[in-house]
């Protein structure tokens, strides 16, 4: 039930992520401060989930589970189709030059 919940919120502070990297430059200091702070929730997610809910995809030498995506998406298997979707429909089209690289 937890990751029913987590997933999501993993998603909206990737979101949270991808805006404040497109505009750092324009933002006031207070934004960046707390933007740092939703930073690194969603990379201490990221991390969590890549070690518990991730480990289906494999137990590889990646410390997130966005890492571990853009890593297996170029081979095959069932686990690259899955990187792959999530690649390409849930983290590139929010970043500037995609997200899995």
């Amino acid at each position: 039930m937890i990751y029913l919940l987590a997933i999501p919120l993993l998603w909206v502070l990737f979101l949270s992520y991808a805006g404040l990297k497109a505009n750092w430059n324009f933002l006031r200091i207070e934004v960046k401060i707390a933007g740092g702070l939703v930073v690194l929730c969603g990379f201490a997610l990221d991390v969590a989930i890549n070690w518990t809910l991730g480990i289906v995809l494999g137990v590889t030498k990646d410390f997130t589970l966005s890492q571990k995506c853009g890593r297996i998406s170029g081979g095959a298997g069932w686990q690259s189709v899955v990187a792959r979707y999530l690649c390409q429909n849930w983290l590139d089209p929010f970043e500037l030059g995609g997200h899995c690289r």
